[in-house]
């Protein structure tokens, strides 16, 4: 009877991987909607003294800045408050960047509070008339990011995937934690309004 129960259990677990990563890797080439009234970049972690992006952040954030600069009346806004071992908010690190770049900081709006991927739209929506919205963030995340914008109450969203590069160790991360993160924001995850 155990062994069948693990069995079982084997072939459920195993099942949601598979699924969950093909519809996971359905939304890695998504294409954003052009003229957008607002882009969302979603943080990730800071490293070092002083702050930079890591690597999945960098990514996001030159994701982001060819659609910025091609759609110069896009507004954006940065999501990330300071996590316990970083030096800096994520939202500050990814402002200073854009504007390193090139894009103009009267466009760039900081939601430095939250610390959860579903908090990061509601916070966002309090900070400025998000209108049609692109999300950016890594394209392993597209998927469950999409579902959280919809169920913050951003309506008219799009999507602009930022590819992990080769070597991103994040990328062997994400085949293993996104399914399961996915199917607990699916049960469990409902934005705070």
């Amino acid at each position: 009877m155990l062994k069948k129960l693990i069995k079982y259990n084997l072939l459920i677990l195993t099942l949601l991987f598979v699924v969950g990563n093909m519809m996971i890797s359905s939304y890695k080439t998504i294409e954003p909607e052009p003229n957008a009234d607002s882009m969302i970049i979603l943080g990730a972690q800071v490293i070092g003294e002083p702050a930079r992006p890591s690597r999945t952040l960098r990514e996001r954030l030159d994701a982001a800045i060819p659609y910025l600069k091609e759609n110069p009346n896009t507004r954006v806004v940065v999501c990330g408050g300071q996590g316990g071992r970083e030096t800096a908010t994520e939202s500050s690190v990814m402002k200073n960047y854009l504007i390193t770049h090139g894009i103009d900081s009267q466009r760039i709006y900081e939601e430095d509070r939250s610390t959860r991927t579903a908090h990061q739209f509601t916070y966002s929506r309090s900070l400025v008339e998000l209108g049609k919205t692109v999300i950016v963030t890594s394209d392993f995340h597209m998927l469950r990011s999409l579902m959280l914008a919809k169920r913050s109450g951003i309506e008219d969203v799009s999507g602009l995937p930022a590819a992990l590069g080769k070597g991103n160790r994040d990328k062997r991360r994400a085949l293993f934690r996104e399914p399961l993160a996915l199917l607990n924001s699916f049960l469990f995850d409902h934005p705070i309004q």
